[in-house]
């Protein structure tokens, strides 16, 4: 656990160089920080406790919506990200989408797909 804890930190202040804004010491994206303003802490996306794991869907559906509620630009390729031809909506958020570094479309591992607006 020591050296997850470890590793962890490591990625997180990696990240923290590329991100102006924090919450305890952690980098935030810009928008979320926004967004929850005085609000924001750790548990409001990984509930309570240490946030040692990825926050799950119900936290990113409290503020986001359903898959299918969330518009996506269309795209040179016309693919849809939250209606994937292989998974359907059944992926977890954090698949594609990271808060404390960057986020990497999971499509783009086996095609050329270029997503606008993707945070």
């Amino acid at each position: 656990m020591k050296k997850i804890s470890t590793i962890l930190a490591a990625l997180l202040m990696s990240a923290a160089a590329a991100q102006a804004a924090t919450l305890a010491g952690v980098p935030m994206k810009d928008h979320h920080m926004a967004a929850f303003g005085d609000k924001a802490t750790c548990a409001v996306c990984h509930g309570p406790g240490t946030p040692e794991s990825r926050p799950s869907d119900k936290a990113c559906i409290g503020c986001h919506g359903t898959m299918d509620k969330i518009p996506t630009k269309p795209n040179r390729f016309d693919k849809f990200p939250h209606a994937s031809a292989h998974y359907g909506n059944t992926l977890e958020c954090t698949t594609c989408h990271a808060e404390h570094k960057p986020s990497k479309a999971l499509c783009n591992d086996c095609h050329n797909v270029e997503w606008t607006n993707f945070k």
